[in-house]
């Protein structure tokens, strides 16, 4: 081939190449492109055509010399790791569920839903909660938030029930997100039961006078569990789904492909509870005024609300779906 031809036929894919490396040199990006490593590994092989074919000395050189920039950022050191985390949760976590904004709906109306229906049904028939929980249950709730926190616990306390927390919500979020292995049965039951439980809890300290003890101890760390339970649960549905219908994959091979999406959403569900943990521990058994507490978790009710509807929309699509 002849070096005109040559030149000719690969033009529009060096002013490419050449156009990245300028980008990447200015800053312009964070991240290489995708396709930056493909087309740097082709613009080598020009350049070992080149030099068999013995082209000019002067087209050897400019190939060499965009080879030797282009290693520089295809082998670039990794970028720090609170980078990578910080752009997770800045946009792919909220990207990645709102691409599952059925499941998160769904998952949503099993944990919310039986609350919203038990607040009706308790409310005009207080002795249902029995049929819900035991005897035993209702007590030990009534006495928990009999009174109001007058002063803080300490700080070995607090300490003790961070830990607890944290034991006890990521428990849930993992047999919830497990659940999802049993074709999504498991993570279905869980929600319906979580849901029913803290449905019947809050209904009936409402409705006996414990409210504003109840509900000043949970709005705060509630924006961040809650939410996190219900997307533990998409997660395992998202699993179960892809055992259920494959489509044109083997149910193992399904499954490991919507497995890498479900477990970063996993990730962000695991930091979620690990912040409500510190709330409940730190904030929400504090002596703060009552309307201190509502306006504070008010505020992260919408803040919450606001991240997974808002954030990441502007960042680059393909980055989200790269589980995929």
């Amino acid at each position: 081939m002849k070096q005109a031809d040559f030149i000719a036929g690969r033009r529009e894919r060096w002013e490419r190449y050449q156009n990245q490396l300028k980008a990447l040199r200015q800053r312009k990006r964070q991240d290489v492109p995708d396709d930056f490593p493909g087309q740097y590994r082709r613009l080598c092989n020009d350049l070992a055509l080149a030099r068999s074919r013995g082209y000019s000395l002067s087209l050897v050189e400019r190939l060499q010399g965009w080879v030797m920039e282009g290693h520089a950022f295809v082998y670039q050191p990794q970028a720090r790791l609170a980078r990578r985390v910080g752009t997770f949760f800045a946009s792919e976590f909220p990207s990645l569920v709102r691409r599952e904004w059925r499941l998160t709906c769904l998952c949503c109306l099993l944990l919310f839903g039986p609350m919203l229906w038990l607040a009706w049904l308790i409310g005009g028939n207080p002795e249902f909660v029995y049929r819900i929980l035991t005897p035993e249950t209702i007590t030990r709730m009534e006495q928990m938030y009999a009174d109001a926190p007058s002063t803080g616990r300490g700080a070995a306390n607090d300490l003790f029930m961070f830990a607890f927390y944290i034991m006890n919500n990521i428990g849930v979020a993992l047999r919830t997100f497990a659940g999802g292995l049993v074709f999504g049965i498991g993570s279905v039951a869980i929600l319906l039961f979580n849901g029913l439980n803290i449905g019947a809890v809050a209904a009936h300290l409402s409705f006996q006078g414990y409210h504003e003890n109840f509900w000043t101890f949970v709005i705060g760390h509630g924006a961040l569990e809650l939410p996190a339970i219900a997307l533990a649960g998409v997660a395992g549905a998202r699993m179960g789904l892809s055992l259920l219908f494959p489509g044109r994959f083997g149910r193992l091979t399904a499954l490991r492909r919507s497995a890498r999406r479900a477990v970063k959403i996993l990730y962000g569900v695991i930091v979620m509870l690990l912040l409500a943990a510190g709330l409940e521990a730190f904030w929400s058994a504090s002596p703060q005024p009552a309307g201190v507490k509502y306006a504070v978790g008010g505020c992260l009710w919408l803040l919450m609300l606001g991240y997974f509807v808002f954030a990441g929309r502007r960042s680059n699509p393909v980055a989200a779906v790269r589980a995929d």
